[in-house]
């Protein structure tokens, strides 16, 4: 139980300290491909209606809370698999997440009765790869910040000795 909540903890950290000074970075780099709006989004978001910046603490938490549960079969050193995760993050945005939304337009929520219906044209069709065909800048963005993010969650979980706890 100790990993989970440290690996909750140690990706919300990473949310709120490397992801967001990427965000930064990227921000005051205003390149028209790769420029993001301000850090530390502040716009409420659905379900909850928290602020956009607690939503993603609250997402990540939960991945880095299964994540801090695995963490004693991971073979060599945590910042080289949180920055796979921060990758595999990214690719998942890019590819499931815009996929699901192409079947509903503006949809950031999908009624649970819809879900069947979804998953039939799915499996039948295979999933649209709308985001396989973003722009380049579009990926680069997407793994400069989620890499970061999952750099940041493996350095913080090895800083806060989730390893140690295994014996």
């Amino acid at each position: 139980m100790t990993r989970a909540v440290l690996g909750f903890v140690a990706a919300a950290l990473a949310v709120l300290t490397f992801e967001q000074a990427m965000w930064e970075a990227l921000h005051l780099l205003a390149s028209p491909a790769m420029a993001l709006p301000a850090p530390y989004p502040m716009d409420p978001v659905i379900p909850f209606g928290l602020p956009r910046v607690a939503n993603y603490c609250l997402l990540c938490g939960i991945g880095g809370a299964v994540f801090g549960l695995a963490s004693p079969w991971l073979r060599g050193p945590l910042w080289l698999w949180g920055l796979v995760l921060g990758v595999i993050v990214a690719a998942a945005g890019l590819i499931l997440v815009s996929g699901v939304r192409h079947f509903l337009p503006g949809a950031r929520w999908i009624p649970l009765k819809y879900y069947t219906e979804i998953m039939t044209i799915v499996l039948t069709y295979g999933l649209p790869m709308s985001g396989a065909l973003a722009s380049p800048q579009t990926w680069l963005r997407s793994l400069l910040v989620d890499g970061a993010w999952g750099l940041g969650f493996g350095l913080i979980l090895s800083w806060l000795g989730v390893r140690r706890a295994r014996r």
